[in-house]
Formats: structure tokens, C-alpha cells, sequence
């Protein structure tokens, strides 16, 4: 899996002979890190495939092109910062994650840190400490 964060989302095609559209893409945040698709073609023509924001609606299954520039991959070269994430589970799932945790003797969190290392696997994921 590739993952890039958006660096740019300034509109890029405009109709010939009409001002250029002054209001962002709203398929892109700034800063917002999305998942890449292979697209060779696109590449060639220094273009990347995205799953942006509007995931979901008809005809954002296959993702959006925009242009390369518009991304820097990630994560970067230099190691990432650890940071938190908050969730809110129902009941039933906090106590079934719970009762995951001390089966496996874990904590819960780093219990949920191995399940999210597990299903994801990005590439420096694995590093990540599991244990508190």
C-alpha cells in the first residue's frame, strides 16, 4: 500500500478562456494524508491516482487523478512522530477488545495497535511499539 499527503489543493484545469477558479478542490485537504492507487499511465504523465474525500459517491471507486506535485509521499524519509489517535467504541466492542487483550496478555491499547498494525501494514508501521 502507498500513502501521500496532500500538499496542494489548488484547482488545476479550467475551461479556455475563462478566469481560473480561485476556491480549492474539494476533494482535497491540505495536509490530509490519502491512499494511492498503481497507475503506470497516470505516472507517465506526471499524474497520481487518489482515493480522495469524495469516496463513495458514483464514480469515485476507481479514485481521482491530480496532479504528482500535489503530494509528497508517506511517510517521509525521516521517522515518523509518534502520535495519538481517540476512539469511541460502544460498550460491546470495548469489552470484547478487553477481554482480547488479556487473553492475549496485552493492554488493550496494545492490543488495538497490533490489530491495526496486522490489517494495515504500512511499511514502517512495524516498527511501532506494542507494548506499554
Amino acid at each position: 500500500m502507498r500513502y501521500a499527503k496532500c500538499i496542494s489543493n489548488r484547482p488545476y484545469l479550467h475551461p479556455r478562456h475563462q478566469p481560473e477558479q480561485e476556491e480549492p478542490l474539494s476533494g482535497l485537504t491540505v495536509g490530509q494524508v490519502y491512499k494511492v492507487l498503481f497507475d503506470p499511465i497516470a505516472e507517465q504523465h506526471a499524474m497520481i491516482r487518489i482515493i480522495d474525500e469524495s469516496f463513495g459517491e458514483a464514480g469515485s471507486e476507481n479514485g481521482y487523478l491530480y496532479p504528482a506535485d500535489y503530494f509528497e509521499p508517506y511517510p517521509p524519509t525521516a521517522t515518523p512522530k509518534p502520535c495519538s489517535l481517540t476512539i469511541y467504541l460502544d460498550e460491546y466492542t470495548k469489552s470484547i477488545l478487553h477481554a482480547e487483550a488479556i487473553a492475549s496478555d496485552r493492554s488493550t491499547s496494545a492490543f488495538v495497535r497490533q490489530l491495526v498494525v496486522e490489517r494495515l501494514s504500512p511499511p514502517d508501521l512495524g516498527q511501532l511499539p506494542l507494548d506499554d
